[in-house]
């Protein structure tokens, strides 16, 4: 039997951490077999604070590593895909090559986006699942148990979602079309691979993993040690996303709002919008990774790709905001200071349009913590959805209330610019006319940088538009980017899993070249 490629060994030799309260500042595990470890909660919580620890982690290709760092990787390549985020120099070539649309026909190497991010999620799945194979048979409280097991469920959610939309276009419209191979049980070198099966047969199992995820965490909703670790809130957030692309308006009004009643979560407001965005102890963060000294990264990070104050990645090749959506910020906007103004010289990070938004807590340590979710994000989503449903009016109200806390002088006057229609028709770069137009656009601002960029342009099915009149762009594509579910929109399958996988065949199985 050949060997499928990713992860079958749980907590993969990525310096698992001991659990506590404050997992993540002990001291490194040594390797232990799966049926030890998941014989108890305590070994079980280790096992899954292992998957945390690989969620910021190097180490999903055999070269190029310092672009393949997990989730906050994911969060730039998806952007650059797109239009509003892009790099004004190729620098040391790091993700330049996704902003140029040039890694799918590299799947045949294991140094590039194919393979790492395919191998990336799927070793999520794979240490997830020897985890929930433990269900049944884990010793120790109940409650404890219900929330482990949860926590797994949600990480598999998530990387399967994260894999459909990366690996195929979007549900809507596709619901037949090729998905991703399904796998449930524990793998190993002698396992058989699985076919691709299909796009609705991988968002019915998403969906499987989160309601059995929220039941088990309701069981305790308040049961999280650390905002590392999933929670019943999360889950919820998750389940808001799935729904949204799902075009399911009223599940993602639901599961937006359970996840934003979270106790003690709100919207950022005040100095915390300048704070460099680097710190989870801020009170809109919902999930993220807490990087201390003996676990930093210098260069295979995201703030080494980001901040241009610092001799890194991002001072040759800086993360630029498209010069269009700058233009779509008013002056009373705070977000506007997240970017440097056109007229904006110097050197380091006092360049046009550079951004600011995310920057080291700490320059000298190379330290930053990590923000996977924002409130921000699920605010969005029930607004977005409840617009979808034809509730404008509680759209247009929720809309207002995050946008109070960014346009406190003119947010009103803007609103009530817009038609109250739910019709998108402003597509890429257009005039924002109705209340949807204004919803994306606040969106777009809100969310550059941490939402995937693509997999918007995916699900409305926009395309996008780089030639805006003095474009700041500097890769120009010479297809049609406005082209709905293009090709080039999602990843191609990389060669070792046809390799290993007889259930595969890379001439029929493929995505498009």
């Amino acid at each position: 039997m050949k060997k499928i490629i990713y992860g079958s060994v749980i907590a993969l030799a990525l310096s698992v951490t001991s659990c506590s309260k404050d997992f993540l500042e002990t001291s490194p595990t040594d390797m232990i077999d799966a049926p030890t470890m998941l014989e108890t909660t305590d070994g079980a919580q280790v096992a899954m604070d292992g998957i945390y620890r690989m969620l910021y982690t190097s180490g999903w290709s055999t070269g190029n590593t310092d672009q393949n760092f997990g989730i906050m990787s994911t969060k730039i390549f998806t952007s650059l895909m797109g239009e509003d985020f892009l790099q004004d120099a190729q620098g040391n070539g790091w993700f330049y090559f996704d902003y140029r649309f040039d890694v799918r026909s590299r799947y045949t190497a294991t140094t590039w986006r194919s393979y790492a991010t395919w191998n990336f999620y799927y070793t999520l799945i794979s240490n997830a699942n020897y985890i929930l194979s433990a269900e049944e048979t884990l010793q120790g409280d109940q409650a404890v148990i219900d929330n482990i097991m949860a926590q797994a469920y949600t990480i598999r959610g998530y990387a399967y979602h994260q894999l459909i939309q990366l690996f195929q276009q979007t549900y809507v419209g596709n619901q037949t079309a090729p998905g991703v191979p399904i796998y449930t049980e524990p793998t190993s070198s002698t396992s058989e691979g699985k076919g691709r099966g299909t796009v609705e047969e991988v968002y019915t199992q998403i969906n499987s993993d989160l309601d059995r995820a929220i039941e088990l965490f309701g069981n305790d909703k308040a049961l999280q040690t650390h905002i590392s670790h999933l929670d019943y809130y999360m889950a919820n957030a998750i389940k808001a996303n799935v729904a949204l692309v799902q075009n399911k308006w009223d599940a993602a009004i639901e599961h937006s709002t359970e996840a934003l009643s979270k106790p003690g979560l709100g919207l950022l407001d005040g100095d915390d919008l300048f704070s460099g965005f680097n710190n989870t102890g801020l009170k809109s963060v919902m999930w993220g990774a807490q990087i201390i000294a003996d676990q930093s990264t210098i260069y295979a990070s995201y703030f080494s790709h980001m901040d241009a104050s610092a001799d890194r990645y991002a001072r040759s090749s800086r993360k630029v905001i498209y010069n269009w959506l700058y233009d779509q910020i008013p002056s009373s906007d705070v977000r506007r200071n997240w970017w440097n103004g056109p007229t904006d010289g110097g050197t380091n990070d006092t360049k046009p349009y550079n951004q600011v938004k995310f920057r080291y807590a700490d320059l000298s340590a190379d330290l930053g913590d990590y923000i996977f979710m924002r409130a921000e994000e699920m605010q969005l989503v029930k607004v977005e959805a409840l617009a979808h449903a034809n509730r404008l009016e509680e759209a247009k109200s929720e809309l207002g209330a995050l946008m109070k806390l960014r346009n406190p002088g003119g947010y009103e006057v803007i609103l009530n610019s817009m038609e109250l229609s739910n019709i998108y028709t402003m597509a890429s770069i257009g005039t924002p006319k109705t209340l949807m137009d204004q919803i994306i656009l606040q969106r777009r601002i809100e969310l550059w940088g941490e939402a995937e960029r693509i997999y918007d342009i995916q699900r409305l099915k926009t395309g996008f538009d780089r030639r805006a009149s003095n474009s700041n762009h500097t890769a120009q594509l010479n297809w049609n980017t406005m082209q709905a579910g293009n090709k080039e929109f999602i990843l191609t399958i990389p060669q070792k899993e046809f390799d290993g996988n007889e259930a595969l065949d890379v001439n029929t199985d493929q995505n498009p070249l």
